[in-house]
């Protein structure tokens, strides 16, 4: 049943339910499901569940009934170390060693490249969402052992968007979900660095 509010036409709030959806419908509906798994409140099975549905939706009362009972679109984290935002223009952006990772990370580049080693890092969650601002650069993201990655929500225009891992696992932990745009440079997720020792080892 669809529900009214004041002052707005119940007979248009029908036709707009009834009408089909494009690809900017579903792209909205996916970024609510990402921030209510970064707000936590749903867990990653659910998103899954979710998210799926999502491609198979066909009308705007389709979309509404999976993000009814979550924030809307407008919704934010609650605290400061929640969601942090890197901008930067030309150079290069690295971090590696032991550092926090927060539920949101914003990366915002123009022109220059990203280097994330997430390999040693703490993770404020077990679900992380990047956000993705880049255009004409590129973002290397190196994933501990375990953890998954999702990459089907991230706009590519002229470009690629790469998981280079071999059997990476399709719900692990941390679970890294990246969503936004890169326009004409590259997005790679790669595992973990081999030691050198180890490449030549036989036996």
């Amino acid at each position: 049943m669809t529900s009214t509010n004041p002052g707005v036409n119940p007979g248009a709030q029908v036709e707009v339910a009834a009408l089909r959806i494009s690809d900017a419908d579903r792209n909205g509906t996916l970024r609510r499901l990402h921030n209510a798994v970064a707000l936590g409140l749903i867990d990653i099975d659910e998103f899954e569940e979710r998210s799926g549905a999502v491609s198979l939706a066909r009308l705007h009362s389709e979309l509404a009934a999976l993000v009814e009972d979550l924030p809307g679109p407008g919704a934010i984290v609650t605290t400061a170390t929640d969601r942090v935002e890197l901008r930067g223009v030309l150079g290069s952006l690295k971090r590696q060693g032991e550092w926090v990772v927060p539920t949101r990370l914003a990366l915002v580049r123009r022109m220059g490249s990203i280097d994330l080693d997430l390999t040693k890092a703490r993770f404020a969650g077990p679900i992380v969402v990047i956000e993705l601002d880049v255009k004409f650069g590129s973002v290397d993201i190196r994933l501990p052992e375990g953890a998954s990655a999702s990459i089907d929500d991230v706009e590519v225009i002229v470009g690629s968007a790469r998981d280079h891992r071999k059997d990476a696992p399709a719900d692990g932990s941390p679970h890294v979900i990246l969503t936004g745009r890169s326009v004409c440079g590259s997005i790679d997720i790669r595992g973990p660095r081999r030691a050198v020792m180890n490449r030549f080892r036989r036996g």
